[in-house]
């Protein structure tokens, strides 16, 4: 059991609580507020600190890349139609291990397949403490992975085989989704049993690839009419089809902007954020850039830009924290400091959002203090 103490304590949903304490008990939250006392438990001097939920970056591809090897483990480049993929099984405990996110406050990511797919398989959560597997893996099916970039038809164009354009990307998403559909029920493949489901049922929301205004403005046409929830990912010129995104209310993962200088190469108005803000549009961020990912300060920085743009530091803590929640569909266990949920948080000497000089002083996933 832990008593965090006299923190200023973030709770992720736009709250922020002054002079406050969370109790951990066991790995979940067992209450906020102030003036918090147990019996037997450790306590942990948070004075002049802040506390701030895990934080979760939806779409990492570290953790998934069975590094080193010749072949990424996220990258089924046989079919660009592999939807019935399942990231569970290229997890690489070892390798999420050594990236040690928890160190900038990352507790849980979700592993997703790279861009060079249209439909490139199924996220899977978890969680980055070194832990065992079963405490670790937090969903399975939580997104399916898609990808309308440039990405795909440089993987098949060089073999001459569809798609080597980008009107070959969308032909190819829309004619596969329209098969999988007349296809009598009992008779669809595996793939087509998992298009339906999702396009269909909504059983999982979309999480697709999409850079330029060419490509936002294709996808945005293509899901037009479709009930799935869609995810904008890397998504560096939403400033260009604002409009669209916010009629269907389509989410933003926001790639690693500091990646060679997207904000100057795309001509990027991250103030524009601020209203899909007001808008109600989920935003995230990731450290990944073009499907592969980078140094887990990537996804602190991305913040801090967004932050600089204008956008309210307590609504960026938002992106970082109960919008990805909701995004994957974990909002019942991760994404605010709530009583009940998973005890994953972080104690920073400083608000990472407003502050480079912010460092984790403790960080805290399933109820252990594991820095």
């Amino acid at each position: 059991m832990y008593l965090i103490k006299n923190a200023t304590v973030h709770i992720g949903n736009g709250t922020v609580l002054q002079q406050s304490d969370v109790l951990v008990e066991g790995k979940v939250i067992k209450e906020v507020g102030k003036n918090l006392s147990a019996e037997g438990a450790e306590v942990i001097d948070a004075s002049g600190c802040e506390v701030f939920p895990g934080f979760i970056d939806p779409v990492s591809s570290i953790g998934a890349m069975g590094i080193p090897g010749r072949y990424l483990d996220n990258n089924e480049a046989t079919n660009p139609i592999t939807p019935e993929m399942n990231l569970r099984y290229s997890m690489d405990p070892d390798e999420v291990n050594r990236q040690e996110f928890y160190k900038s406050g990352i507790t849980t990511v979700g592993l997703s397949p790279t861009n060079n797919n249209i439909m490139g398989g199924q996220i899977a959560v978890c969680k980055t403490a070194p832990q065992k597997m079963k405490e670790r893996l937090v969903k399975e099916h939580a997104g399916l992975k898609c990808s309308v970039t440039s990405s795909v038809k440089e993987t098949y164009g060089s073999r001459d085989q569809l798609p080597k354009t980008k009107m070959g990307i969308f032909f190819l998403f829309a004619e596969s989704l329209r098969k999988a559909r007349a296809e009598k029920e009992e008779k669809r493949t595996e793939a087509q049993k998992v298009i339906c489901d999702v396009f269909d049922n909504a059983s999982m929301p979309l999480f697709v690839a999409a850079s330029s205004k060419t490509e936002i403005d294709g996808l945005l046409h293509l899901m037009e009419k479709e009930k799935v929830e869609v995810n904008l990912v890397d998504g560096f010129c939403f400033a260009d089809s604002l409009k669209q995104i916010k009629e269907q209310k389509v989410g933003l993962v926001l790639g690693n902007v500091n990646n060679c200088s997207q904000i100057a190469k795309n001509g990027m108005d991250l103030s524009k954020l601020c209203e899909l803000v007001e808008n109600g549009n989920r935003i995230a961020f990731t450290n990944s850039n073009g499907g592969y990912s980078e140094g887990r300060e990537v996804f602190i920085w991305s913040a801090i830009e967004a932050y600089r743009a204008g956008v309210p530091a307590e609504e960026v803590v938002r992106m970082m924290t109960e919008h990805p929640a909701h995004m994957l569909g974990i909002q019942d266990r991760v994404g605010t400091l709530e009583a009940g949920k998973d005890a994953d948080l972080s104690v920073y000497t400083a608000n990472p959002v407003t502050s480079y000089a912010a460092k984790v002083k403790h960080s805290m996933v399933n109820g252990e203090v594991i820095f």
